[in-house]
């Protein structure tokens, strides 16, 4: 058994960890509120214009960016994972799935590249000695819109020319502080299966023209989908932290009332052992 001075610096261990963690759920659930007014902001927008474009294109389906390639070759994957861990499984189930929805890609695909978002999916694919296509690091803490609007240009430039054929991106969708749902999108080409809108009965007016005015609102949708989802994998990752440093403090609390039961138990012990040897002198010097 170990002694009374081991299970002490043990209690005063585990004391510590209870309050660092006690302290980073703090601190999660903080920018948990912050992030989560950002997300339920953002999908308003990201709804009506969703709408526009779902009513322009039920009127003009002849866009390039909304037409699929013919043979499809070579896919680009967009990775939203964190910096830091300590989140539970965020990161672990988003890579997992996607290894998954790759391996059975690549079946039909010569070739599928990767952007990683974030230092834990760049040292997961590192370690598994796999090319990654381009790191963003930066980007799993701050990411301004005017960075997504680049990336969508990107994209889109990328898909005019013939590099990819599809692009996809992968990000955990917020929907509680204790529930995220892994989500693989394709945003180029842009899919019809949003298109729920039936034809009205009046036309409108589009000035200069329909196609001019979807040449402006698509990259604008695309770029809104790219920053949507890190605010949506921003989210789910603070609330992942949060429930998982609320678990580790639980765990601790546990813990901490399980050594002290042992050190009671000890000390009761060492008590008693030694009023033994008190009684067995004091019977041997009669």
């Amino acid at each position: 058994m170990a002694s009374l001075k081991e299970i002490r610096k043990r209690i005063t261990s585990v004391k510590n960890t209870q309050k660092i963690t006690k302290a980073m759920k703090m601190v999660a659930a903080a920018k948990l509120r912050r992030a989560q007014t950002a997300v339920q902001q953002a999908r308003p927008y990201a709804r009506a214009l969703k709408n526009v474009i779902s009513d322009l294109v039920s009127r003009n389906t002849n866009h390039p960016l909304l037409t699929p390639k013919v043979e499809l070759k070579k896919a680009l994957f967009l990775l939203y994972t964190s910096n830091r861990g300590l989140c539970g499984g965020y990161n672990s189930v988003l890579l997992r799935k996607v290894e998954r929805y790759v391996a059975e890609a690549s079946k039909n695909l010569d070739t599928i590249d990767l952007d990683v978002i974030g230092r834990k999916g760049r040292d997961f694919y590192r370690a598994r000695q796999k090319i990654i296509h381009a790191e963003l690091p930066e980007l799993a803490d701050k990411f301004p819109f005017a960075r997504a609007d680049e990336l969508a240009s990107q994209m889109i430039q990328g898909f005019l020319d013939g590099s990819y054929d599809e692009y996809y991106i992968v990000y955990n969708e917020f929907k509680s502080a204790i529930s995220q749902e892994v989500k693989i999108e394709k945003i180029l080409p842009i899919g019809f299966e949003f298109v729920t809108q039936e034809v009205k009965g009046v036309d409108y007016l589009y000035e200069p023209s329909q196609s001019e005015v979807l040449d402006y609102v698509i990259p604008k949708f695309v770029a809104m989908q790219i920053y949507r989802a890190h605010l949506e994998a921003h989210a789910s990752e603070l609330g992942s932290r949060m429930s998982a440093m609320d678990s580790a403090t639980k765990n601790a609390r546990d813990m901490i009332s399980r050594l002290t039961l042992v050190y009671n138990r000890a000390r009761q012990a060492s008590i008693t052992k030694d009023l033994m040897d008190i009684v067995n002198g004091s019977e041997a010097m009669k």
